[in-house]
């Protein structure tokens, strides 16, 4: 509040209005409700980031197993409530998700199918692939553990298996493949199981999924025991005990294969079998698992020495009466009746009767059907038992058969739509190939014609240069052809006919002789001047052959001053040596002609890769008209074939000035 006070104030005496100070109150007013509005809004992101750890924190306690389930319940729904005030993201579907594991955990199972539903909805609408497989998974585990509807179960574990293919989540597609698998094993659809669980095992990682590798072993050793492949069913058990890091899992695939030991009628390897399982501690935590160890132990010690072991199969029965294993208590009270058969009808009955409601009420058909069996064996003339068997039978196999379809549809439904998927995907890929093609195509197209266009160009430019320079060294071919024909004939002629105009006029008039003799010196002269004009440059020494032009004109009447010695001329081409120096010369030349100057400075310098070099002197100077009337045209032409340029500054009576530039 200081530092706004402090704002004010100096709004307060610098905002000032054709003299007059503006009222600062109201910028004091607008200022502090900025200053509140900014603090109302960190507050507010302040608020939601603390809301965010505090569920972010409350998630966390739901997913730990150490705190006990009502603990991790009011965790998750703390979680839930905070959230539904904020908006629906991904963190609003890690929390519904974790919402339905905890309600199974707590036996809510009606909650768990509702959040399910409110998890796939809102996964939906963000199109989050992961938990829409998330959610069907949960319904599917709903219908398959809790309903027992196993052909819906199946429906939703296939959905979450697309969902994850769709993401190319092979441990996630894998599990669902497993649970698959086991419905179709509980259907009694083997054959499919087995191509399913075989399918599972080619997406599970060995790294990550070793606990669902074995437990696909198990279901394998599982299909193989009710299709009679016995020496295969022992061998995928080894495999699932082999492969499981889990102690109790382990105790559980011994005992899966102590109870095939039994079918071989190798009961003494069985008996030792359960009795080492029944030694670790471990299996008393698990008390469903012990109550079957504990039934398969008697009855295989009654199998080997039919001895009295009602004890036993009564005790395992109270740990399943005690933990509500129905599945458990059929073959419990089946076993019970198979151990009374040739005891005790009436007992036997009774128990085979009760193995037979159990079974009705958790629809499991299959129990009914052997608990049925039994009882036709104890009772063979119960007209009442063989019917409800026939029918029994004949409605299980047309079910199971129905179920095996349904299966099999689905399956087959859903490879149609991968297919489906697949056969759009490569049109799209066709597709996008083609277009691919045509624009490599035309990149090609468009690369070839600049790539064309710039040899070309560039061919054109090399052409144009070796033409320039073909010209100067033409020009220059040209200058001294002309140079040593003046000299060698001209020069020499007029030089000869002056001996011969002396000889001749001494016996004729002296003012004849000395008008020819002025006129033929001054022709010789002039002569002279065009051949060293265009005489011969030595390029190869080009700082020598300038300090030599230079010399030529630095007398005691004009004195020139220049840095020429200083600059480096062995990297430029020989045709602009030439062209330079012409064109200085001729500069100096007309500077002797006609400037009647007195200094001249000439100074070169490097700039930006072209070089610049400044002639100037004091001269009477002229009117820039009369620059391209003389000789100097001659040099631009030069400067110009070299690619460069020259300009002129003069006027009367303030010297000349010429710059080039190449």
């Amino acid at each position: 509040m200081k530092k706004l006070k402090m704002c004010c104030e100096w709004i307060q005496g610098k905002f000032i209005v054709n003299s007059k100070k503006v009222n600062y109150k109201i910028f004091i007013l607008v200022l502090i409700s900025i200053f509140y509005s900014c603090q109302d809004r960190r507050i507010n992101n302040s608020s939601r980031e603390k809301q965010s750890s505090h569920i972010l924190n409350y998630y966390k306690i739901s997913k730990d197993k150490t705190q006990s389930i009502s603990d991790r319940k009011y965790a998750i729904n703390k979680a839930y409530k905070l959230l539904a005030k904020q908006s629906k993201d991904t963190l609003y579907c890690k929390v519904l998700y974790q919402k339905g594991v905890i309600h199974y955990s707590k036996k809510e199972f009606d909650s768990l199918w509702f959040y399910a539903n409110i998890l796939w909805t809102q996964a939906n609408t963000i199109e989050n692939y992961y938990y829409q497989g998330k959610a069907n998974y949960l319904k599917g585990y709903y219908l398959d553990k809790i309903r027992f509807i196993r052909d819906s179960a199946f429906y939703y574990y296939n959905r979450s298996k697309n969902n994850f293919l769709v993401l190319q989540d092979s441990s996630e597609v894998g599990r669902r493949l497993l649970n698959m698998a086991y419905i179709q094993k509980n259907s009694s659809d083997f054959f499919g199981s087995k191509e399913t669980i075989t399918n599972a095992l080619r997406y599970l990682i060995p790294e990550k999924d070793k606990k669902y590798i074995a437990s696909a072993y198990n279901v394998l050793a599982i299909n193989n025991k009710y299709l009679l492949n016995k020496e295969d069913a022992i061998k995928y058990y080894k495999k699932a005990i082999v492969s499981t890091q889990s102690n109790i899992d382990q105790l559980i695939y011994t005992n899966n294969l102590s109870v095939m030991y039994i079918q071989t009628e190798e009961y003494g390897k069985a008996i030792v079998s359960f009795r080492n399982i029944l030694k670790d501690s471990l299996i008393y935590t698990v008390p469903k698992e012990r109550a079957r160890v504990l039934d398969n132990l008697a009855y295989a010690q009654w199998r080997k020495d039919s001895i009295d072991v009602e004890h036993e199969f009564l005790k395992a029965l109270d740990v399943r009466i005690t933990e509500h294993d129905q599945s458990g208590l059929i073959a419990s009270y089946t076993h019970l009746g198979e151990y009374f058969m040739h005891k005790d009808k009436d007992k036997a009955k009774s128990w085979f009767q009760k193995a037979i409601r159990t079974a009705k009420a958790i629809k499991n058909p299959r129990g009914e059907l052997d608990a049925l069996q039994f009882l036709m064996s104890t009772y063979p003339n119960d007209l009442i038992t063989k019917d409800r068997f026939i029918v029994l039978n004949d409605s299980l196999q047309k079910q199971e058969l129905k179920v095996k379809t349904q299966f099999a549809k689905i399956q087959y439904d859903d490879q149609l739509k991968i297919e489906e998927i697949l056969k759009l995907e490569d049109i799209m890929k066709q597709q996008q190939l083609e277009v691919s093609i045509q624009r490599t195509q035309k990149i090609i197209y468009l690369l070839v014609g600049i790539l064309l266009l710039v040899t070309i160009a560039f061919f054109g430019h090399y052409l144009i240069r070796k033409h320039r320079k073909e010209k100067e060294k033409e020009v220059y071919k040209t200058e001294k052809r002309i140079s040593k024909k003046i000299h060698d004939e001209l020069a020499n002629d007029i030089s000869n006919l002056a001996s011969y105009v002396e000889k001749t006029a001494e016996a004729s008039m002296p003012s004849t002789k000395e008008v020819l003799g002025n006129k033929l010196q001054n022709m010789y002269l002039r002569a002279r001047d065009i051949s060293i004009e265009t005489a011969t440059i030595d390029v190869d020494n080009f700082k020598k052959e300038l300090l030599n032009l230079i010399q030529q004109y630095n007398t005691n009447a004009v004195r020139v001053i220049t840095n020429l010695s200083e600059i480096e001329w062995t990297t430029t081409p020989d045709y602009k040596k030439i062209a330079v120096y012409r064109v200085l010369q001729e500069l100096f030349v007309n500077a002797k002609k006609h400037s009647d100057c007195k200094r001249i400075t000439l100074i070169a310098r490097d700039s930006e890769k072209k070089r610049v070099i400044t002639y100037t002197d004091d001269g009477v100077g002229c009117n820039i008209s009369t620059v391209k009337t003389n000789g100097l045209v001659n040099a631009e032409n030069r400067i110009d074939n070299i690619k460069g340029k020259l300009t002129f500054e003069t006027s009367s009576g303030e010297g000349f000035r010429a710059t080039i530039v190449f």
